[in-house]
C-alpha cells in the first residue's frame, strides 16, 4: 500500500469488505446513498484506489444498456490494518510491533479460548 486511504476511499473498503463480492461502480454510488457522487469523481477514486493497489478491476458486468467494470478490494481490512500499522511503525522491527500490540489487543477482554488458540499458534511456529 502506497498511501492510506482517504475517508472517501476507505468509505468504498468498507463497502466492498462487508459485500465481499465485486461492485461496479453504479452498485457502489447506489449502496452508499448519503453521499452525491460525481460520477467523474469516483471514477478518479477508483482508479487512485487502483494505483495504491488495495482495488482491482475484477471483470465485467451489465449496466443500464452498456457494460461496466467491477472491482474488487485485493486487500482485507485486517491486511488494510496491519499495512496502516507498519506505515505507522516504519522504525520498529515485525517483532516488535508483534509484541507492542498484543498486549494493547488483549486488552479487548479475549476469551480462554482465544489465549488457548494463541498458544497453539504459537507452538507452530
Amino acid at each position: 500500500m502506497k498511501n492510506p486511504l482517504s475517508p472517501n476511499e476507505f468509505r468504498i473498503m468498507q463497502l466492498l469488505w462487508k459485500e465481499n463480492r465485486p461492485l461496479s461502480r453504479p452498485e457502489i454510488i447506489e449502496m452508499l446513498p448519503d453521499r452525491e457522487w460525481n460520477p467523474n469523481s469516483i471514477h478518479l477514486i477508483l482508479n487512485n484506489m487502483i494505483e495504491k493497489g488495495v482495488l482491482c478491476v475484477e471483470g465485467m458486468t451489465r449496466c443500464g444498456r452498456g457494460y461496466g467494470r467491477t472491482y474488487a478490494a485485493t486487500v482485507n481490512n485486517l491486511e488494510y490494518a496491519v499495512n496502516l500499522l507498519k506505515e505507522a511503525t516504519p522504525d520498529l522491527t515485525g517483532e516488535e510491533r508483534l509484541l507492542g500490540v498484543l498486549p494493547v489487543l488483549l486488552r479487548d477482554n479475549v476469551s480462554g479460548g482465544t489465549v488457548e488458540k494463541l498458544r497453539e499458534l504459537l507452538k507452530a511456529y
